[in-house]
């Protein structure tokens, strides 16, 4: 009998240790796994269907689509929950194109992986990449951008060197080819850049006197010269825009900020991205507006995804406008918006990323918070739930995952410990 009733604890212990390992990192859903109070999260990117963080301590964690490996982690398989970028350390910043990441180390070297068909890791070759690898004759680097299949850098000479796919002049030769570049090389004629970034096929360049020049893919007037010329091969400047502090490229519009702290766009408007209520394609910039026409001010940082954009403001605020299909806006539902709207919930935010179809906002607190597609788990919350209002997701912790279930199994022990006692243990009392 007593054989009998050990058994049934020792199932019972089995059963009551389920749940709480259940609780790994993987499984807990809308929870920040970071590590209660610690700040982590340094800095953010998003790519067309992956996201990457980097965390205080130098280490990358990516999240999504790896079909070429983009996620960096030696496998193919999707992540749903972030997993670590392997053998890299020392990060400072990230980049996140369509199929392919790129990283700045401390040292001022750039590594890349990902899909390399066209030569965008930069390493001399068009072989995706699972690990990353280092971009050939880079150093001195202080700025990325990783755009649809190219690459782009910024050294501290003020110098740019591009990369990868060139069929659109978005690498900025002078010519259009059809062999991609699988080395880095430098965009001439242009000097004094103090910030890059890269759409799906263009390219912008912020210069130490605030002017803004473009090159590439001009289909939609993302070129911003005020023609609708299909390409440009060579940097040109962007036609009435001064005194910018930051840029930012979508899959077909650009974006930038003004040190009067306005948002200025131009390119593709099909879904109201360029936030000034309408939706008609721009070849020059346009000013973005709130409600009632008054302009969008405050904004210190901004994001351009596909066919959306999102903004910071200088109370911590996030704004967000255009298509919103997948629920990238944030505000809980999926109606399109030709201006700017304030995402509801969030306050505390120091910056901001845009993906293809989802949005990233990390906190002053150092949490990440993340909305809109995610088929792929991009958004890393350990489902594939899309998202219309902002939810807080992590780099997934392994000690903390194994302190859960090793907490589980030790309070499970103790039930049956006090329940074994009680009924095997512990001698009946005569009658």
């Amino acid at each position: 009998m007593k054989m009998v009733v050990i058994v049934s604890f020792i199932t019972m212990s089995m059963l009551l240790a389920v749940p709480f390992a259940l609780l790994t990192s993987e499984n807990i859903e809308n929870e920040s796994i970071l590590g209660a109070g610690t700040p982590t999260v340094a800095k953010i990117a998003a790519g067309e269907n992956h996201t990457v963080t980097v965390k205080n301590d130098g280490t990358v964690w990516a999240s999504g689509y790896n079909g070429y490996g983009q996620l960096g982690d030696g496998t193919s398989t999707n992540r749903y929950s972030p997993v670590q970028v392997v053998g890299l350390t020392n990060v400072i910043g990230v980049s996140a194109g369509k199929d392919h990441t790129l990283a700045l180390k401390s040292d001022g070297t750039v590594w890349a992986w990902g899909r390399g068909n066209n030569g965008q890791l930069g390493d001399g070759t068009s072989t995706n990449r699972s690990t990353p690898v280092q971009v050939v004759g880079l150093t001195n680097v202080i700025d990325i951008a990783a755009g649809g299949l190219h690459s782009v850098a910024l050294k501290s000479d003020g110098t740019v060197w591009t990369w990868g796919y060139n069929t659109s002049g978005q690498l900025g030769s002078g010519s259009l080819t059809y062999t991609p570049r699988t080395i880095p090389a430098q965009v001439t004629g242009l000097t004094n850049v103090t910030a890059v970034a890269a759409g799906y096929a263009h390219t912008l360049a912020l210069k130490s006197d605030g002017s803004v020049w473009a090159w590439g893919d001009n289909l939609y007037g993302q070129v911003g010269y005020g023609t609708w010329a299909l390409t440009f091969s060579s940097p040109i400047q962007v036609a009435v825009l001064s005194d910018i502090t930051s840029i930012a490229a979508g899959l077909y519009h650009s974006v930038a900020v003004k040190d009067s702290n306005t948002v200025w766009a131009w390119g593709s408007n099909s879904d109201g991205e360029l936030g000034n209520g309408t939706t008609t394609n721009r070849n020059t910039p346009v000013q973005a507006i709130v409600n009632f026409g008054s302009p969008l001010t405050n904004v210190i940082d901004i994001g351009a995804g596909y066919y959306f954009t999102v903004a910071l403001r200088t109370d911590g605020t996030v704004w967000t406008w255009g298509d919103n299909y997948y629920g990238q806006i944030g505000d809980g539902t999926n109606t399109d918006r030709a201006t700017p709207a304030q995402v509801s919930g969030l306050s505390g935010i120091s910056a901001v990323a845009a993906g293809g179809h989802m949005t990233l906002a990390l906190k002053n607190d150092g949490t990440k918070w993340a909305w809109g597609d995610n088929y792929y788990g991009q958004i890393g919350d350990g489902t594939t739930t899309r998202r219309t209002t902002p939810v807080q997701v992590g780099v997934s912790n392994d000690n903390n995952s194994n302190l859960i279930l090793i907490a589980g199994i030790i309070v499970a022990i103790a039930i049956v410990g006090v329940v074994a006692y009680k009924f095997i243990i512990q001698p009946r009392r005569r009658s």
